[in-house]
């Protein structure tokens, strides 16, 4: 007996420097962003998966780390000094997570005050604490149940499959992440074709998948009965950017084509994207019709209406880790090719775009405590298009305590988020239909 309480009490204090450490991160204090930014910076990805998760799950491990406790001390994990020792470090970091779950729920006052720039008559939004979305607080995946499922279709073409196996030495992997799915509402639209919202996941252009189906997705199925499209595409390091925008942009070719067969109109569709997808979803909207990335499709038309990023990557050049990062890790170049990455780059695009015609509406949401895309880059990106535009068409949602990942499960702020992309999109489809 006095071994397991031994081990209980090593695993219990392993597991509370953890996420104390995590909890420290996540309050963005000035000892960890120059630390992470210089010597750790090739960490931060991993950071940010972190201290994210410890944010949106505050209330969730506040409620873990009691269970844990009872248990610990049923086992006799807390017959050690050490133990009680962090006992007390255990509460003190338990304080630290209901207030960063207090944190989310006052963003309810920033998305407010977003939704009615977006429309005037809007009512405020109900907070997550309440009967009709407490389901929401308590399950992170919950999904609702009139939603039908479309899985796996192949938007590539034989000879497009057929040379992602021949450029990467018969990966029968590659065609498999040339899919898409398509959410639905089980109960039939008697409205004719419904608008269609792409999403474009992210994961440092090189990992992640289509299968995730995000809150502000299952509201806009549930409550507005839009057609839902996840895009999967080629990663690195087997295929180099531009292979991925080549890929959305062959997605949007198949909806084009097919989707009004969903209850989808293939003359109304938005993209979406975070993080990296962010940076697809941007490209693939200041890019419309451009022969190089539409290789054997030059003539179909691949315009969107709008375009929303979440932590989006939207400036690859003006700090010089992005730039490395982006021009050797995910293009594959043998130096920082500048003229290549300004091609690349959303916020150097704006203007181009704009003379071209091709500048559509964007919403920008962004974590003030982000790390790995700083909000800096959604801020600059809505400056160069209010400078473009006259201050028309570009909408930003800074999240005063948000890190890189907010928007993937139920929590407060991405049920604020998730109300501030269904306004967006509700007027943009009134406003544009």
């Amino acid at each position: 007996m006095s071994l397991l309480s031994a081990f209980v009490a090593t695993c219990y204090i392993f597991s509370v420097l953890f996420f104390a450490a995590g909890t420290v991160c996540a309050f963005d204090l000035p000892i960890v962003r120059p630390l992470f930014n210089s010597k750790l910076r090739k960490y931060m990805i991993y950071c940010e998966i972190l201290t994210s998760g410890i944010t949106e799950s505050s209330h969730h491990l506040i409620v873990l780390k009691l269970v844990i406790i009872q248990l610990v001390n049923f086992f006799g994990g807390f017959n050690y000094a050490l133990s009680w020792i962090m006992y007390i470090v255990d509460i003190i970091t338990m304080g630290a997570l209901g207030m960063l779950f207090f944190e989310m729920l006052n963003e309810i006052t920033v998305a407010d005050t977003v939704v009615k720039a977006i429309d005037a008559s809007s009512q405020p939004i109900k907070s997550i604490v309440c009967f009709e979305d407490f389901k929401k607080l308590i399950n992170p995946i919950w999904t609702p149940e009139n939603i039908k499922v479309h899985p796996n279709i192949t938007y590539a073409n034989n000879e497009e499959i057929r040379d992602a196996l021949n450029t990467t030495n018969q990966d029968f992997d590659q065609p498999r992440k040339m899919m898409l799915d398509v959410y639905t509402s089980s109960k039939p639209s008697k409205s004719g074709l419904q608008p269609v919202l792409v999403h474009i996941h992210g994961g440092a252009w090189e990992f992640g998948s289509k299968n995730t189906f995000y809150p502000h997705e299952k509201l806009l199925v549930q409550e507005n009965n839009w057609v839902i499209v996840n895009v999967g595409y080629r990663l690195v390091p087997k295929n180099a950017y531009p292979t991925h925008l080549m890929d959305i942009k062959r997605a949007i070719r198949w909806m084009k084509l097919n989707i009004a067969s969903f209850g989808g109109d293939p003359n109304f569709i938005v993209l979406s994207g975070d993080s990296a997808g962010g940076h697809l979803a941007a490209m693939a909207s200041m890019t419309t019709n451009e022969p190089q990335y539409q290789p054997g499709f030059e003539d179909v038309d691949t315009s969107v209406r709008g375009v929303i990023t979440l932590s989006g990557a939207l400036d690859v050049v003006t700090k010089a880790h992005h730039a490395t990062f982006f021009s050797k890790h995910v293009a594959k170049l043998d130096k920082v090719d500048t003229v290549f990455l300004n091609q690349h780059s959303p916020l150097s695009l704006v203007e181009k775009a704009r003379g071209e015609n091709k500048l559509v509406p964007f919403l920008l949401i962004a974590g003030e405590r982000d790390g790995l895309t700083e909000c800096e880059m959604s801020k600059s990106f809505k400056e160069a298009y209010n400078q473009a535009t006259g201050g028309l068409g570009c909408e930003l949602f800074l999240l005063p305590a948000g890190h890189h990942v907010y928007y993937i499960t139920w929590s407060p702020r991405s049920l604020y988020i998730s109300r501030v992309i269904q306004a967006w999109c509700t007027q943009l489809y009134i406003k544009n239909k």
